[in-house]
């Protein structure tokens, strides 16, 4: 897997400074499926959780114009919530029950988003250096 992005994502919508996450983006050889972690900041950032098939549709349409692989799970997102105090914090696998962003909302705030999370699973911080290293 090779890190192709590295940011502070801005999730759409009117409230600036709220909403934040630290995104990673890893692509690997064709037919892979990437790999997106989505962290939550320490200071006030976003609940990914709370919003992970909104950030995952945002993810996506920027990342991957020409679409995911075509697979049974085509992208790999995982939730970092990182620990108050010692430790790698919790690690999520997340499964979407659709992997297409299509627009939510009604009138002029309308949103893209999967559909929403049918799984999480627990992984340790050795599973993701597995998932996220270059081979």
């Amino acid at each position: 897997m090779n890190l192709t992005a590295e940011y502070i994502h801005q999730r759409k919508g009117y409230r600036l400074g709220t909403h934040c996450c630290w995104v990673r983006v890893y692509r690997g050889a064709a037919g892979d499926a990437p790999v997106v972690v989505c962290q939550e900041l320490r200071d006030g950032g976003a609940f990914v959780s709370e919003m992970s098939e909104y950030l995952a549709a945002e993810v996506i349409r920027e990342h991957f114009p020409d679409g995911l692989p075509d697979l049974p799970r085509p992208l790999l997102w995982i939730e970092h919530r990182p620990a108050r105090r010692r430790g790698p914090g919790r690690y999520r696998l997340v499964s979407f029950s659709s992997y297409v962003p299509c627009l939510t909302g009604a009138g002029f705030v309308r949103r893209e988003k999967l559909g929403p999370p049918a799984r999480r699973e627990t992984l340790t911080a050795r599973e993701i250096a597995i998932l996220t290293q270059a081979g």
